[in-house]
């Protein structure tokens, strides 16, 4: 029992005495283990000065484990379970806190302790991170390797540094964005990975499967002729004019379906032979032929909204659309190639009116700048080369629509 001379101690010194059952010992037997705290110091690296956690640490974890990962287009519980990770894995923890800020940046973009914070904890997870991967690769937690993978996907997502200001004028350097380069870097290594830890149990694995477009190809219902005018809108060979600036092509839909073969990417079998138009820049266009489909000038009967269930299928297959570029297609636009310019200029566009600005936090900022200035740079390159480019009209025949 438990009574007035119960004291601290458990089982009590009264039921100690009188022989009786304590129900305070019943009591906190009934009470879940909590998993112990790691002893080490996580945040920062305990081989550093600074190795304190402090109440900025705590406050982007609550935040990111109250808010934020709700926000990540994958199942919560399995957030949940990276959050568990982190006590274990230093980048991963680093990674967290870093995507945290981030979104409390965007949230509250007068405190500047946020930028700040996301930079330093993106140093630390990059650093980490690199390290066990050139040092124990075959042993590395597949879903810890996984969760850091996608944050830092998110975490490039959110930055603009390749938009710089020159006289008050923004301009564009494709040399400096991340998102490409580091998408493919992260993607081999998963090649890499995945076969030397497929024993491991893993929650994440299955998420990387869910791109979103097995659920948007049936919804779009776009025909083999709406693929192929795209091609041909988009083509590589023909000359940029300003109307390519405009929405590409109205669509035909519920006769003449494309098939599931045209969405999957064409795997070269020799991959010396690799050709940048055809294997970078072709496939894209197909991408982008799927996530145009949903704009409303496109008409969509079912047209996106924040309701529509068909949204966190959208907002997968955008977030990885720069997984799903090759190296090629990344090359040409490091190198500020027109027409791949003109693709991201219609991909960026598209994110900006699909994806709510608030739950969606992490492509608003880069999809709104990046049209903008994108389309200042084609327009002015389409003036450079408009002496010395074939007039538009004398393909007419070749790429009117009405033609096919």
């Amino acid at each position: 029992m438990e009574g007035p001379q119960c004291n601290d101690e458990t089982p009590c010194i009264s039921c100690i005495r009188r022989g009786e059952n304590c129900l305070r010992l019943v009591r906190c037997n009934r009470v879940p283990s909590i998993p112990a705290m790691p002893t080490q110091t996580l945040l920062p690296s305990s081989k550093t000065t600074d190795a304190v956690v402090n109440l900025l640490h705590l406050k982007l974890f609550h935040h990111f484990q109250t808010c934020t990962y709700l926000t990540l287009l994958i199942a919560p519980e399995v957030w949940l379970q990276a959050l568990q990770l982190s006590f274990q894995f230093e980048f991963l923890m680093n990674a967290i806190l870093c995507v945290a800020a981030r979104h409390l940046a965007i949230l509250q973009p007068e405190d500047l302790a946020y930028p700040t914070a996301a930079e330093s904890h993106l140093c630390r997870a990059l650093s980490l991170f690199r390290h066990v991967l050139s040092n124990s690769f075959t042993s590395i937690h597949i879903d810890a390797f996984i969760a850091t993978s996608v944050l830092l996907q998110y975490e490039v997502w959110t930055s603009t540094d390749f938009i710089s200001c020159r006289d008050g004028v923004e301009c564009f350097d494709p040399s400096r964005d991340r998102i490409f380069t580091l998408s493919s870097g992260l993607k081999q290594v998963f090649l890499e990975t995945v076969p030397l830890t497929y024993d491991q149990p893993s929650v994440f694995l299955p998420q990387t499967a869910c791109n979103g477009r097995d659920k948007l190809v049936p919804a779009a219902q776009i025909s083999n002729s709406t693929l192929a005018k795209y091609q041909r809108f988009f083509s590589y060979y023909r000359p940029l004019g300003l109307e390519q600036l405009n929405i590409p092509l109205p669509f035909t839909r519920g006769t003449d379906l494309a098939t599931s073969n045209a969405w999957q990417d064409h795997v070269p079998e020799i991959q010396d032979a690799l050709d940048p138009i055809r294997d970078g820049y072709v496939p894209i266009i197909t991408h982008l032929c799927l996530i145009l489909s949903f704009l409303p000038e496109a008409r969509l009967s079912d047209s996106i909204d924040a309701e529509s269930p068909l949204l966190l299928g959208l907002g997968r297959y955008i977030f990885t659309f720069p997984v799903l570029c090759r190296n090629l297609f990344a090359s040409m636009v490091q190198q500020s190639d027109p027409h791949t310019l003109l693709l991201l200029y219609h991909f960026y566009r598209a994110v900006r009116i699909l994806l709510p600005k608030g739950e969606y936090w992490w492509a608003h900022k880069r999809a709104a700048v990046s049209e903008t200035v994108l389309k200042k740079w084609l327009t002015s390159e389409i003036a450079k080369q408009a002496l010395n480019d074939i007039p538009i009209h004398e393909y007419d025949d070749l790429y009117n629509p009405s033609t096919n």
